[in-house]
């Protein structure tokens, strides 16, 4: 049981100095990068932004992009509980359906119980040398999911 602990650790060490110069790059296009472990227990180097979030970790053979944005409230405006909540789980049902017609195959789309509304996430993977674009790369991608999320609200209705 300690080897594979022993192991785990060694690998999570191995991925925060390999992703300290990821790091520093996404800093360096204006964004608050910082490092964590993901709730699968990986080293990722995260970045919050107005738009959403973005994940970076080592991956299969080079990073793994992972970009998640949301709209929260989608039905706050509702003053009755009782139909919003309806409304809420209606939206539950929907997005799967909207998703197969709007998203790619990197793309998923689900309801955020926290947020009550649209999440959109989609998972890239990226050669290591491209690393210098990482920042760029977030900033396109980021503003494109926000425009899906709001496609999708629009079919909710």
């Amino acid at each position: 049981m300690d080897y594979f602990r022993e192991d785990e650790e060694s690998r999570i060490e191995r991925d925060k100095v390999a992703l300290e110069e990821t790091r520093t790059v996404l800093r360096n296009a204006g964004f608050y990068a910082y490092g964590r472990l993901d709730d699968l227990n990986r080293w990722s180097i995260a970045v919050d932004d107005e738009l959403g979030r973005a994940d970076i970790r080592i991956g299969d053979d080079g990073f793994e992009i992972t970009l998640w944005a949301s709209s929260p409230g989608l039905f706050a405006d509702e003053e009755n509980e009782w139909r919003r909540r309806s409304r809420n789980r209606l939206a539950r049902v929907m997005i799967p359906n909207i998703a197969r017609g709007v998203l790619e195959p990197h793309q998923q789309a689900s309801w955020d119980e926290d947020e009550e509304g649209v999440a959109v996430t989609e998972i890239w993977q990226l050669p290591f040398t491209r690393e210098p674009d990482l920042g760029e790369f977030v900033r396109t991608h980021l503003p494109k999911l926000e425009l899906i999320v709001t496609r999708i609200e629009r079919q909710l209705g």
